[in-house]
């Protein structure tokens, strides 16, 4: 029996926002969904020769896919003892309703919701808060703010923004304190800036309802650089250079293995690459045209012997790598639903 820690299905291209940085490319006009039946017998041999400690539906927009429920129920048969969530950004509201409730309840199933915009919080909370079986239970935040992904990057660039030349400087949200007073409350009175207005904003709402269903709203408003490489004069994409192994050292989607049409892939973006490129132009030379569509995804009817080999080497570097960039650097987004129509399809 293979074993692996974590597996993301990835079950759809459509996405209703634009977030600019997306790891999947959800951001443009990528176009498709999986529907469950085309794939449900090869997750039937999957389920017989891979086990899983914890899987997650994602997307694209996961709730945007007509076979959701399918997929839920469908995947929970055959993996009924892992750990299961879904990542969502909770805004086709069409589909918080009874039958997706009780998919989530039948099966255990954590609900995992992204933001991506601070000023969603309040919509979102109200969404959830019709959607859950009262009462409910809202645990305490992380105590420490460290921890929270992207809250650092986000503080420091703001601070500098209304920053006074003659203000100290005040890189992380734990040197507040040490502001002068009359700072402090220009930031808070003027700017709506503050280290409590930055704990409320930030720190993730976990809650449980009445019927114990697990939900997670956290502010993701952080994306680092993606492999795609806008040519703004071209209206074009192109992909990055990297040295692999340096791009693999900082990759944030390595642990985050990927099946997509009932292959197993490294990640996302290895996977991704090439179908993106069939409905974007993607400008690469020969030699990197033909590395982009040379990895082969593990298939079900592989043999133990290669099957073994993959798994056991699919947290290391891969050529494709260099696709990927070697440095990060955070980036606040603000998404929308009015799709980027940036690039030329083919």
């Amino acid at each position: 029996m293979l074993k692996l820690d974590y597996l993301e299905f990835y079950i759809s291209h459509t996405c209703n926002f634009n977030c600019r940085g997306c790891n999947r490319f959800n951001n443009y006009l990528f176009l498709g969904h999986q529907r469950w039946q085309e794939h449900e017998e090869t997750h039937k041999k999957w389920a017989e020769r891979l086990q899983l400690d914890e899987w997650c539906i994602i997307g694209g927009e996961p709730t945007l896919n007509p076979d959701i429920i399918k997929w839920i129920y469908g995947l929970h048969e055959l993996w009924p003892n892992s750990k299961c969530s879904i990542v969502t950004n909770a805004s086709f509201k069409k589909r918080f309703n009874k039958e997706f409730y009780n998919s989530l309840i039948d099966t255990g199933m954590r609900m995992d919701i992204g933001l991506h915009d601070q000023n969603r919080r309040v919509d979102v909370t109200k969404t959830i808060m019709d959607f859950v079986k009262h009462p409910v239970i809202v645990h305490e935040p992380p105590k420490d703010l460290n921890k929270v992904e992207g809250l650092q990057n986000s503080w420091r660039n703001n601070y500098n923004k209304i920053k006074d030349p003659s203000w100290p400087s005040c890189e992380s949200i734990y040197d507040w304190d040490k502001l002068p007073t009359y700072i402090k409350e220009e930031c808070a009175n003027m700017h709506d800036f503050s280290r409590e207005i930055y704990e409320s904003r930030f720190s993730p709402v976990n809650l449980t309802d009445a019927n114990g269903l697990e939900i997670c709203i956290a502010l993701e408003n952080y994306f680092y650089d993606p492999a795609l490489i806008r040519q703004e004069e071209k209206n074009n994409f192109t992909l990055h250079n990297s040295n692999p192994k340096r791009a693999h050292d900082i990759c944030m989607s390595k642990y985050c293995h990927h099946m997509s049409d009932g292959k197993l892939s490294k990640c996302g973006q290895v996977d991704l690459f090439p179908k993106f490129s069939k409905q974007f132009e993607v400008e690469l030379n020969q030699e990197d045209k033909t590395l982009v569509n040379s990895y082969q995804a593990l298939t079900v009817d592989t043999d133990l012997e290669e099957a073994e080999k993959f798994i056991n080497t699919i947290k290391e570097p891969i050529a494709q790598c260099k696709f990927c960039p070697e440095n990060y650097a955070p980036k606040e987004i603000n998404s929308t639903i009015n799709k980027d129509k940036f690039g030329i399809r083919i």
